[in-house]
C-alpha cells in the first residue's frame, strides 16, 4: 500500500511538472527548470512549514513523543531513499524501494515495541503509586 501510494505521489508531481512546463512554455517564459524548482520548493516548503508548526505546537502539548515520532520517521525515510540511491550510483547494490519500506516497517515495528513497553512501565509505576498510597492510609 505504501508503495502504491509513494508511486501515484510521484506520477501527480510529473504530471504537474509537465503542466508547468506547458504553461511555462505557452506564456513564453524565460524560467528554466532550476527556476522552477526554487520557485516551487520554497512556496511548498513555506506552506509545509506552517502546517507542521501548527500540528507541532498541538502536539507538544499532548506528548513531545509524538513529536519526536514523526521527526524520526521522516529523517528514517529519507535515509531510506539516500541509502538506495547511493547503492545506485555507487554499484554497491540494487537499487529497490523495497528496501525502503522494509526498512520504513522495522522503525514502526521497533517503535510498537518500545511504545507498549512504555505503556507496561507507566501502568506498573501507577499502579504502584496507588498501592503504596493504599498502604500509608492503613497507618
Amino acid at each position: 500500500m505504501f508503495e502504491m501510494l509513494l508511486r501515484e505521489m510521484t506520477l501527480i508531481m510529473a504530471q504537474v511538472h509537465d503542466s508547468l512546463m506547458r504553461l511555462n512554455d505557452g506564456f513564453e517564459l524565460s524560467l528554466g527548470d532550476k527556476d522552477w524548482h526554487f520557485i516551487i520548493m520554497a512556496l511548498l516548503g513555506m506552506a509545509l512549514f506552517f502546517v507542521v508548526h501548527f500540528v507541532f505546537k498541538r502536539l507538544a502539548k499532548w506528548s513531545i513523543t509524538a513529536v519526536s515520532f514523526i521527526y524520526v520517521f521522516t529523517v528514517m525515510t529519507v535515509l531510506g531513499f539516500a541509502v538506495e540511491i547511493g547503492q545506485r550510483v555507487s554499484g554497491t547494490g540494487e537499487m529497490d524501494f523495497g528496501d525502503v519500506v522494509a526498512g520504513l516497517y522495522g522503525v514502526l515495528a521497533f517503535f510498537a515495541v518500545y511504545t507498549v513497553w512504555r505503556l507496561v512501565c507507566l501502568a506498573a509505576g501507577a499502579l504502584f503509586r496507588r498501592l503504596g498510597r493504599g498502604n500509608d492510609k492503613k497507618r
